[in-house]
């Protein structure tokens, strides 16, 4: 079960930024904050991801892990726009 949790923070941050995008419909000046936001969140999901479940994460220090985090929630915004790009 190597890197299993890659794929589950790229998800939850793509979830997250879409409810973002929801929530604040009308205002697309606070889209600009999605990356920082998904990105921060990663960077959480890492952390939490270590501590509770390590065998997926399969690193040996907390700073591997936030890092993880930090770079699945940056690409979570290009499979926003891969997504975007193959529908319309």
């Amino acid at each position: 079960m190597d890197l299993i949790s890659i794929p589950i923070i790229v998800v939850c941050c793509y979830m997250v930024g879409e409810i973002y995008k929801v929530i604040f419909k009308k205002k697309s000046k606070a889209y600009k904050l999605i990356p920082i936001l998904v990105a921060l969140l990663g960077g959480v999901m890492g952390c939490v991801i270590f501590y509770t479940s390590p065998q997926i994460m399969n690193v040996n220090e907390i700073y591997s892990a936030i890092l993880i985090g930090i770079i699945s929630g940056f690409s979570s915004t290009g499979a926003n726009q891969v997504v975007k790009q193959l529908i319309g």
